[in-house]
């Protein structure tokens, strides 16, 4: 609700749909209130895989857009220091939206609100005319695949969750499409550079030959 609240006030005129995205990324209820823990060193008092979520923290610093999966006893401990807080500020909104407006920094604003990396690998490929699809292989080894094209491109785990899983595969797939697409268009530039040069070779041997005849 405070989230929300501050929204409306800084974005009036943005979509529903906007809205949603930029207060899941802001207030992930187990990764963004899990950097809080870690930045605020409630972790020195909780059991839990610190030093995986420290590592992701570190390669994603402003948010993983679900590629973290941290373990959801860290996001309770704050979650409980923001209740307390606003029941000790005689349930004021105001109060504990000034205490968690500094816990949450930095904060996403709309300018650096990434797009989810499934989103992202489905509209290269449709923009590209390509088909992608998710192979389940949760049961078998907790990963999750990413077909583009009938070919493999992606693939990644998670101890935790099946979507985190998913996600990891979406962005692995993402970002090797963008390296294909790169080479196959390199790859067409020099074959018309090589075409040309053949072409305009052709037509100084004919040029030549009517020269001389």
């Amino acid at each position: 609700m405070l989230i929300a609240k501050e929204h409306y006030i800084d974005y009036p005129n943005l979509s529903p749909g906007k809205l949603t995205r930029l207060r899941a990324a802001k207030v992930d209820n187990t990764e963004k209130l899990a950097r809080v823990a870690i930045k605020c060193n409630l972790h020195n008092y909780l059991k839990g895989k610190v030093e995986e979520l420290g590592e992701a923290i570190l390669e994603h610093p402003l948010h993983s857009i679900d590629l973290i999966d941290p373990q959801k006893v860290f996001a309770d401990t704050v979650e409980s220091v923001i209740g307390a807080t606003y029941i000790g500020s005689n349930l004021s909104m105001d109060t504990t939206w000034q205490v968690l407006k500094d816990l949450l920094q930095p904060l996403i604003t709309l300018e650096k609100l990434e797009v989810h990396p499934a989103t992202k690998i489905y509209e290269l490929c449709q923009k590209n005319g390509l088909m992608t699809k998710f192979v389940d292989q949760w049961g078998k080894t907790r990963e999750m695949q990413d077909f583009v094209d009938e070919k493999f491109e992606g693939k990644r785990n998670s101890s935790g969750k099946k979507i985190t899983a998913q996600n990891r595969a979406a962005h692995n797939a993402y970002y090797q499409v963008v390296r294909n697409l790169i080479v196959k268009a390199t790859l067409m530039i020099v074959i018309n550079l090589v075409m040309k040069y053949k072409a305009e070779n052709t037509i100084r041997k004919v040029a030549n030959f009517q020269l001389k005849t």
